[in-house]
């Protein structure tokens, strides 16, 4: 497979759901474009660099069994910070163009990203993410749900999958969930073993919503940088992080393991 990076994350998605998203950065993937999905979940899980991903599969149960099926891909990171990253995974855009640095230039930021456009074009949408990213799609998509910072890392990452399986119920064409444990762990001076019960909980989490997804859904896992504090810490590039592709293809009544 070619070089991927974060920002054909974006234009994949757009080429599977066919939305039509103007002068993107990055490339459609593709070998997923060609699985001819009908809907796309795209979940966030904030410093699951890919060096760290590999650390932890051995202690995952669903992330690892949804890469088997589909594809786990080593994808370059375009920033080692959350708010650009996100950006230029929901845009398709490299940072030099979307200008996007952190949560007030978000705010302002006229970027056309996916939800949006996936709305205007008549896909339903639903994003699931910190109150001051979710703020930023209010009244633009149809769904859109706030998580507190303040929340611990494990409750901030049960309320996004609570909110998650709430907005599936409605089946949105797209939807976009964001797990921030991993981050909230690091930040928190906590070690390896903290990192990997947090890992183990969000792999839970990815299953629920695997498990609840329509039949034809590409399911998009990946994270926005590699760890930038702490032990596990990256020093030098390059910056990848693991980017994992599924197609759901089994009726939301069946177990994972059946995908």
């Amino acid at each position: 497979m070619r070089h991927v990076s974060q920002v054909d994350i974006a234009p994949t998605i757009a080429g599977v759901l066919g939305i039509t998203i103007q002068n993107m950065d990055g490339r459609p993937i593709s070998e997923v474009v060609d699985w001819k999905c009908r809907n796309a979940i795209l979940i966030i899980v904030d410093s699951l660099g890919y060096d760290l991903y590999r650390w932890l599969e051995p202690d995952l149960k669903y992330i690892p069994a949804l890469a088997r099926c589909g594809l786990l891909i080593r994808a370059e990171a375009v920033s080692t910070h959350t708010s650009p990253s996100i950006a230029s995974i929901l845009s398709g855009l490299l940072p030099e163009h979307h200008r996007i640095f952190d949560k007030e230039s978000a705010k302002n930021s006229s970027m056309p990203s996916i939800p949006e456009v996936a709305s205007s074009q008549g896909f339903r949408s639903a994003v699931i993410m910190e109150k001051s990213g979710a703020e930023v799609y209010r009244d633009k998509i149809e769904i859109t749900s706030g998580i507190p910072d303040s929340l611990s890392p494990e409750d901030f990452d049960m309320e996004s999958c609570r909110k998650s399986l709430e907005a599936l119920s409605s089946r949105p064409r797209l939807m976009i969930s964001y797990f921030i444990g991993i981050d909230k762990t690091v930040h928190m001076g906590l070690g390896p073993n903290e990192i990997r019960n947090v890992a183990v909980s969000i792999d839970h989490f990815v299953g629920e919503i695997a498990s609840a997804a329509s039949n034809q859904t590409l399911l998009v896992i990946c994270g926005d940088h590699p760890v930038h504090a702490g032990r596990l810490k990256r020093t030098q590039g390059p910056y990848y992080v693991a980017l994992i592709l599924a197609r759901i293809n089994r009726e939301p009544s069946q177990n994972l393991d059946l995908i």
